[in-house]
């Protein structure tokens, strides 16, 4: 009966992790990983220059509507607005 237990036995854990991570690949020290702090670098550098963006363009707007001058301010707010957006990114990078 001593012999039989060995048999309903399941393997071990970490030879199925072994192989799980055999074909996952992760054994390769080749392929890079992937970084948090390169994602919040990028999060950041796209968030900066659309901030830019957002800003002149609702001040544009702002003005088009107080003065009545309609898309002129607008464009004008959207191209300070990225020249803005550059700076910030420029300075945080």
């Amino acid at each position: 009966m001593a012999s039989n237990a060995g048999k309903d036995q399941p393997p071990p854990l970490d030879a199925f992790s072994e192989r799980l991570d055999a074909m996952r690949g992760e054994d390769d020290p080749e392929t890079p990983k992937p970084s948090g702090a390169a994602w919040g670098r990028a999060m950041r550098a796209s968030s900066e220059l659309l901030a830019g963006i957002f800003v002149g363009s609702l001040l544009g707007i702002g003005l088009d509507r107080l003065l009545g001058s309609e898309p002129w301010f607008l464009l004008a707010g959207i191209g300070l607005g990225f020249a803005a957006g550059l700076r910030n990114l420029s300075r945080s990078l």
